[in-house]
């Protein structure tokens, strides 16, 4: 497979973890403005609204030839409804538990994540993580570890769906490395049928297994001009952070794309600590967000030492 692989700049690498850093930050922080600020209660919808866009804006798009949707066949999307169940598994899980956990412990938790990549990397390409990273992902879980030892604001169900999160996403991205070269399709394609083939399994979802249809409609703040805005910037981004998440893992690696989501959730817990009123001050939480930032630096250097020696091996 490696050799499908098409070779990238070192400068093409970082700005795809820079753009997939940036849009995921911006999200959760909306996400966690509707569910909180707002009282939203309604993932489902938020979802549903993520697909919506995405499908629209890639639409229209390609009708002005602005990207390109080349058609999959239907053993190929057979071959994509593995990524579809654990994109949508993920994503929901995600954006559920930030119902019930404070932005710090989201990202605190969400870092168990690792893990279940180097295990899936190790399982399905033989990869094996070097000395050096290991042990930095090693710090990162003990910073996630630490700051979880004495959660003030414990909820089982954060809980509950936050480990569900962590094995679908570390699935999905793995999942996107492997069918990305197997059906050689763009990321906009992969990303487009992955959409369409999710909306009418959330559809039956929302239909006869939540009632937040019918829920919404008696939703006060269904008319407010200011929630409206940041419920459709919350679900316009959805399409930008899939864009730039295919993008990151196909030219970097999965492994890569969740250490920059680590890297990503320090900075957030940092903002959510500032931005929200619904996390509780803690020694150990904020020393497991510290522990978390040396690990991701940690990461990033050995990340950075192993491009060197393979380009000086290729000399």
């Amino acid at each position: 497979m490696s050799g499908l692989i098409p070779k990238h700049t070192v400068m093409q690498q970082a700005l795809a973890c820079v753009a997939y850093g940036g849009v995921s930050i911006s999200i959760t922080l909306f996400n966690k403005a509707v569910f909180s600020i707002y009282d939203f209660k309604f993932p489902n919808l938020v979802m549903l609204g993520q697909m919506v866009v995405t499908l629209s804006l890639i639409k229209a798009a390609s009708s002005y030839e602005v990207v390109e949707v080349s058609r999959i066949s239907r053993a190929g999307l057979r071959k994509l409804f593995p990524l579809t169940v654990a994109w949508w598994v993920y994503v929901l899980s995600g954006v559920t538990a930030l119902r019930f956990l404070t932005v710090p412990m989201f990202g605190l938790l969400r870092r168990a994540t690792t893990l279940c990549v180097v295990l899936g990397e190790f399982h399905m390409f033989g990869k094996v993580v070097s000395k050096e990273a290991a042990g930095s992902i090693m710090i990162m879980l003990a910073g996630g570890l630490v700051g979880v030892s004495n959660d003030l604001s414990y909820n089982f169900w954060g809980y509950f769906y936050i480990s569900i999160c962590c094995a679908s996403t570390a699935l999905y991205l793995l999942l996107i490395r492997k069918l990305r070269f197997e059906l050689r399709v763009s990321d906009t394609t992969l990303l487009y049928y992955n959409n369409l083939l999710s909306l009418p399994v959330m559809l039956v979802y929302l239909c006869f297994f939540t009632r937040e249809f019918q829920d919404v409609a008696s939703y006060p703040r269904l008319g407010d001009v200011r929630f409206q805005l940041f419920y459709l910037l919350s679900v316009s981004q959805g399409f930008l952070l899939n864009l730039c998440i295919f993008r990151c893992t196909t030219i970097n690696s999965p492994l890569t794309t969740n250490i920059t989501g680590i890297v990503k959730e320090v900075i957030t817990t940092a903002l959510g600590l500032f931005l929200f009123q619904d996390y509780v001050w803690d020694t150990k939480n904020v020393a497991g967000v510290a522990i978390g930032l040396v690990g991701g630096i940690a990461y990033s250097v050995a990340g950075y030492r192993e491009r060197n020696k393979k380009k000086d091996l290729s000399r």
